[in-house]
């Protein structure tokens, strides 16, 4: 299914008005379509997992799903003139990379429980090259602590590529899968394990996705 104009509510000014800036954004240069967005629940706690390949990602699939989300940012954007004020009124709250931030992920699973939706980055990073890289084992935790669906999605395309200064106009397209089953996975016992096969199993996919893309 095709969508590119977003019905979209919130009773939260500063994001309601940041969305509609950032959608219009994403139409103009990047033609944005959503595909699978009806996989996302309209209410209630859902967590999205999907590549990450700029620093606008956030805002495109938050358009793209047309339903408020947070998101984890690196504790120091929020300190960046203009960018820390449009992060946070997108819902962004800050984590400290490379580092076992417990106070994040702990908030990630309190918002997550309260019914909110919530959009994590597996990779952590910026891919260089597009590629799929390996999760972090903190997505895992959350994953398999919160206790809601587990929505993978996949991003077509960029309208910022790495180091550029501007906008470029491309095609923006976001894929939703459906919720991640993790039965199987989860009769592990040893929790390392467990969470490595839960990343593993959210990466694939994102790469199932990646693929479908590829073939359309």
């Amino acid at each position: 299914m095709r969508r590119r104009n977003f019905g979209f509510w919130t009773d939260q000014l500063p994001y309601r008005w940041s969305h509609r800036i950032t959608n219009f954004v994403f139409n103009l240069f990047g033609k944005l379509e959503s595909h699978g967005y009806e996989n996302i629940p309209r209410h209630g706690g859902a967590l999205i997992l999907c590549n990450h390949v700029s620093y606008l990602d956030p805002f495109i699939v938050a358009s793209a799903a047309s339903r408020e989300l947070y998101f984890m940012a690196r504790h120091d954007s929020f300190e960046v003139p203009v960018i820390g004020s449009l992060i946070t009124a997108h819902n962004a709250y800050p984590v400290r990379r490379g580092t076992a931030d417990r106070a994040a992920l702990r908030h990630t699973i309190s918002l997550l429980k309260s019914g909110k939706g919530v959009l994590i980055f597996p990779e952590g990073t910026r891919s260089v090259d597009g590629t799929l890289g390996k999760p972090h084992g903190g997505v895992s935790f959350i994953a398999h602590n919160a206790g809601v669906p587990a929505i993978p999605a996949y991003l077509k395309g960029t309208i910022l590529p790495r180091n550029a200064k501007w906008i470029h106009p491309a095609q923006l397209t976001v894929t939703f899968g459906t919720p991640i089953d993790f039965t199987e996975v989860q009769q592990i016992t040893d929790k390392r394990e467990l969470y490595r096969r839960m990343g593993e199993q959210i990466m694939q996919e994102i790469a199932n996705l990646r693929d479908k893309q590829m073939h359309k």
